[in-house]
């Protein structure tokens, strides 16, 4: 079976992002905030699930989960001569909830979406052969339950890592 010619990142962020919206759940349904129909247009999604971390952080849509990649988080390399590249990147799985009008609901928002998250994370290898250049992904702990100042309020967060090895052709193979 031939490779593809090039990495698909944003293929395998939206392979997350399909993986978590149908199978995080909490009592049968999504945790995550649901979307406006205007930004659920806009980002493809009905819930609070965002490839990349949202410029206008809205406090209407918490709960919600963003994954990102972050700075120095990549690499690349060619394996051999016969053309065959490899990247790997760790996205980052943020989860973010409202603790300021009743801390101790939040606090079990944001356990209760860990529980249901982890399993989401360490049962995908390969992110479901969904995409075709990824060849191997894991779950890894991130910062784990910590709290996230946003524009001057802070939250209660779970920061968790999604691993993902690419691989592809370079057409033509590697040159000399």
């Amino acid at each position: 079976m031939p490779l593809p010619g090039q990495p698909a990142t944003f293929a395998a962020l939206q392979a997350m992002q399909s993986l978590i919206l149908s199978e995080c759940l909490v009592g049968g349904v999504s945790p995550f905030a649901a979307l406006s129909s205007s930004d659920a247009a806009r980002f493809g999604v009905a819930n609070a699930v965002f490839i990349g971390r949202p410029k206008d952080f809205k406090d209407a849509y918490l709960p919600q989960c963003c994954l990102w990649i972050p700075p120095d988080a990549e690499t690349a390399a060619l394996a051999g001569y016969a053309g065959r590249a490899f990247a790997e990147f760790e996205a980052r799985v943020q989860v973010f909830v409202d603790m300021r009008t009743d801390w101790y609901t939040g606090e079990q928002q944001i356990l209760t979406i860990r529980d249901a998250l982890w399993p989401v994370l360490l049962h995908h290898e390969r992110l479901s052969g969904s995409v075709s250049t990824v060849i191997e992904s894991e779950g890894r702990p991130g910062h784990g339950l910590c709290y996230e100042q946003v524009s001057g309020n802070e939250y209660r967060c779970f920061d968790a890592r999604w691993w993902v090895r690419q691989q592809w052709t370079i057409s033509g193979g590697h040159v000399m």
